[in-house]
């Protein structure tokens, strides 16, 4: 069972939404373009040092490839100074892209959202490692990451994301995740379809079902290189 952290929770914009949600919104979209406030920052290094329990040994900070190398860098790069500098230990390229999916190299359908993944093995052997990315919708690219560095030897992965996608139309229900330290964690999934959206990049190579496009790129598929 994969325990995960979220720090605030993102609502769609298709939805109405609080002043707090607009401002949550906001603060994800300034994360993704690389703009890392320090209310941000101040909460992952709290949120980390809550995980580890203030200690560093044994512990590296990875983080999950955006869908480009340069996206990857600008978005993370700030943040993983701001963890070396109290001294954690940060594997930047322990899991990097082998190739950028907004190229179109690939081309069919894919179940597998960690295909344009490289990962190095002596980076995570015998870590714990806390995987940080920053929305987390279905988990399922969060999943495979963290099966795939548990193979290569991670003693363990726990997932920290900036935020938690909700949408109002999802049923709730208990996720194979759990969370070992929020008793009651609930994610959000919908009843997922793969019909509507058929020839787009978004649904045939990335996998994203019409819920997903409908809920979180508010029905644009092409909105998928704004969020990924």
């Amino acid at each position: 069972m994969k325990s995960i952290y979220n720090i605030t929770e993102y609502l769609p914009v298709r939805y109405d939404a609080t002043l707090k949600q607009q401002q949550d919104r906001e603060m994800c979209f300034n994360f993704k373009d690389g703009i890392l406030s320090t209310t941000v920052k101040d909460a992952f290094l709290k949120m980390v040092g809550e995980i580890t329990k203030g200690e560093k040994t044994g512990w590296t900070i990875c983080f999950i490839p955006a869908s480009t190398s340069d996206k990857t860098k600008r978005r993370f790069s700030k943040l993983a100074t701001a963890f070396s500098e109290v001294g954690y230990s940060v594997k930047e390229n322990a899991i990097f892209n082998k190739y950028d999916t907004e190229a179109g190299h690939i081309s069919g359908k894919s179940s597998n959202p960690i295909s344009a993944f490289g990962f190095d093995k002596n980076a995570v052997e015998g870590k714990k490692v806390i995987l940080i990315d920053d929305i987390i919708t279905r988990g399922t690219t969060f999943k495979m990451t963290a099966d795939k560095l548990e193979e290569l030897g991670a003693s363990s992965v726990i997932g920290l994301f900036l935020a938690k996608t909700i949408c109002p139309a999802w049923s709730t229900r208990t996720t194979f995740f759990g969370n070992d330290y929020e008793p009651g964690f609930d994610d959000y999934e919908p009843e997922e379809t793969y019909d509507n959206y058929n020839g787009s990049y978004a649904q045939d190579v990335e996998g994203w079902s019409d819920q997903d496009i409908d809920d979180v790129f508010d029905g644009d598929p092409e909105a998928y290189w704004n969020i990924d």
